[in-house]
């Protein structure tokens, strides 16, 4: 027969697991440098990155053309999969004002963004990376830099994701993870977006003591 935990042994596996499995929401940011697409007199996706102290590289799209940054820069920043987008949670990004359907359209423009540059860049001038900021500012930002062909490619892109907007869910994008920077003032970095990239966690004071506090439970009932 299975013996019960003691209760003081049980609360410390608890608190451990607690800790364990808390959802890290902060990761450092580490911007290498553009790949090289440009367009407009600007680079567009995709934007290289390495996080926390891994050095492997992954490429993510910024959707924020206001502000600047430049490599090599580094930040900390918020995490959100997009497929626990909410009404709630859409107010702590970059722009409250696009709403859910608004970040869903640009995650949808954004996995378009992924697919033609995994297929031999067939969108070497960015031009969906246009569409996510024209969306997100909610202006014409396009229109002032591409040439008539290519601001009229960004705004079919944008037809489409306003047609295909009221059936997108958070769901349909487990793999899509938004960075948020903690500056969101004028000279703050940007906000991006990332596509199966993983995430180093800054463990916060809480956790780490919810650790600490278990680790001791466990070493006292040890001894």
């Amino acid at each position: 027969m299975r013996k019960a935990l003691p209760i003081s042994c049980s609360f410390a596996f608890v608190v451990l697991f607690a800790a364990m499995t808390a959802r890290a929401v902060t990761v450092e940011m580490n911007y290498t440098g553009p790949e090289g697409n440009n367009s407009g007199g600007v680079y567009v996706y995709p934007y290289n990155f390495t996080f926390g102290s891994s050095s492997e590289t992954y490429p993510l799209m910024c959707d924020d053309f206001v502000h600047e940054i430049m490599a090599p820069q580094s930040w900390d920043a918020s995490t959100l999969n997009v497929s626990s987008l909410n009404s709630s949670n859409v107010l702590g990004l970059n722009f409250p004002g696009a709403g859910v359907t608004g970040y869903l359209e640009a995650a949808y423009l954004f996995t378009e963004e992924v697919t033609a540059y995994d297929d031999s860049n067939s969108d070497p001038e960015g031009l969906y990376n246009w569409a996510v900021w024209d969306l997100l500012k909610g202006s014409d930002v396009s229109g002032t830099h591409l040439d008539s062909t290519d601001e009229a490619t960004v705004q079919n892109y944008l037809d489409a994701a306003e047609a295909d907007g009221s059936s997108l869910t958070p769901s349909d994008f487990p793999d899509v993870v938004i960075y948020t920077p903690f500056d969101m003032s004028p000279g703050g970095p940007q906000e991006f977006m990332g596509y199966n990239t993983p995430v180093t966690p800054i463990p916060e004071p809480t956790t780490l003591g919810l650790l600490l506090s278990g680790s001791l439970l466990l070493l006292g009932r040890k001894r």
